[in-house]
């Protein structure tokens, strides 16, 4: 067996930043040591495949991520496991069908297009703010079918602090957040009740309703397991909450990258236009997608740099041998998404934002399990083919419209905070395309 190198915390550190060099030093396999807790870091797509598919079944979400996200996420998909979870995914899964996300393309550009009629041609706007407006109100008309316009900046502040919370937990696990920390928790626990009564107020209506509006929460409201049952009320409201969350904040951080680098790269820009082009100016939908692959390869190459989370976490069940180590029960392990995306072993001149990596005679070329923007094996995100066909229908609509730029002097800075995310927002100068 190979001594691993353990590498000590800084204080204060930028967490993706840090777990690059430490990949460059120690290698795919590493160890960090917090107090007398050891976590270990991957950033090898063998071991990630390792993990995620061929031996999935003997490791668990890790503890410090379901405690973590516990507090908004409940017992849902995100943090459930065993038997449980395997029930909770089968009942889900028919909400996220291929017809059933098709449906919902219609609101995506609806909301798209309602957004971007309040620009003015030369104004400064926060794209990270307005991208997470527009996906809060196409969440919320899928998930609900409600329209939230007057309450989206204090439905997007409960989200914020709910995740810098869970941040919180993850980079202070230890009992000592719970003791001095006691403001953020307050803080945290009032926007919870908040969003609670928001969510069980949606299942009530639709409860008495008793029809299906299309929308997600109806078809959860219908879905029944093998035995006939169907989800408890808090079952409903730890799922729902879990994709409220979750399935914007993601989203809109993929947009929001997008624009950066679509900016940053004018020639991809036009290549981009030049495909959108072919619209003569129609609204796009789902149907038209296959023809623009584009548009999906941009969207890609964006989530490579900036992947919606940095990594995905799970810890032993059992002591096992890893990549010639051997990890103990119940140590956590962190697969780095983030670093895996920046390696030039597997994406050659890695900073550069390339969308022909995806094209497809190139994508094969990737080695599996080294691009993993939505996880992979059984707990792949169950939510990846609504969220890249809402990402690229967005896209598209936006860009046919308006030409995004960086507005002068800020800095653009990437921040892990449960998801990665431009620290301070991203201040962006909007051009209409029609003049």
């Amino acid at each position: 067996m190979v001594l691993l190198q353990l590498s000590p915390v800084r204080i204060e550190f930028d967490a993706l930043t840090y777990v690059s060099e430490n990949a460059a030093k120690y290698g795919p396999l590493y160890a960090i040591t917090v107090g007398n807790v050891v976590t270990y870091v991957i950033s090898d797509p063998q071991l990630a495949h390792e993990i995620l598919v061929t031996r999935h079944s003997e490791f668990h979400k890790a503890e410090v991520v379901r405690k973590a996200v516990g507090p908004f996420a409940g017992n849902g998909l995100f943090t459930s496991e065993g038997d449980f979870w395997r029930r909770q995914r089968k009942l889900a899964q028919p909400a996220f069908h291929h017809q059933r996300i098709a449906a919902y393309g219609t609101v995506v550009t609806d909301e798209a297009k309602k957004l971007i009629t309040a620009w003015r041609a030369g104004e400064t706007r926060d794209i990270a703010h307005e991208m997470m407006a527009l996906t809060l109100k196409v969440v919320n008309k899928t998930l609900f079918n409600v329209e939230v316009t007057e309450q989206i900046d204090h439905i997007g502040t409960l989200t914020m602090t709910v995740l810098e919370a869970a941040n919180d937990r993850i980079n202070n696990y230890y009992p000592l957040w719970e003791r001095l920390f006691k403001r953020q928790q307050r803080r945290e626990a009032a926007a919870i009740a908040e969003l609670d009564r928001l969510i069980y107020g949606f299942i009530a209506d639709h409860r008495a309703q008793g029809t299906d509006n299309g929308d997600l929460l109806a078809m959860l409201l219908a879905a029944r397991d093998d035995g006939g049952e169907p989800m408890s009320e808090q079952q409903l409201r730890d799922e729902m909450l879990t994709i409220f969350v979750a399935g914007h904040e993601t989203t809109a951080n993929a947009l929001t990258w997008t624009w950066h680098l679509l900016a940053e790269n004018p020639a991809v820009e036009a290549k981009l236009l030049a495909e959108i082009a072919t619209l003569a100016g129609r609204t796009p939908t789902v149907r038209d997608l296959t023809g623009l692959p584009y548009s999906e390869q941009v969207v890609k190459e964006a989530m490579r740099l900036y992947p919606p989370a940095g990594g995905v976490t799970r810890q032993a069940l059992h002591d096992i041998e890893l990549g010639g180590h051997r990890i103990p029960k119940g140590r956590d392990i962190a697969i780095s998404t983030y670093t895996m995306h920046r390696n030039p072993q597997f994406f050659p001149e890695p900073l550069r934002f390339d969308p022909e990596r995806f094209a497809p005679e190139n994508e094969g070329r990737i080695p599996k399990y080294a691009y993993l923007p939505f996880g992979g094996g059984p707990r792949v995100c169950i939510g990846n083919s609504f969220a890249m066909m809402e990402a690229r229908l967005a896209l598209i609509a936006i860009a046919q419209m308006w030409q995004l730029t960086h507005a002068p002097n800020q800095t653009v800075r990437a921040e892990q905070l449960f998801t990665i995310r431009p620290k301070g927002g991203l201040k962006m100068v909007v051009a209409s395309r029609n003049h």
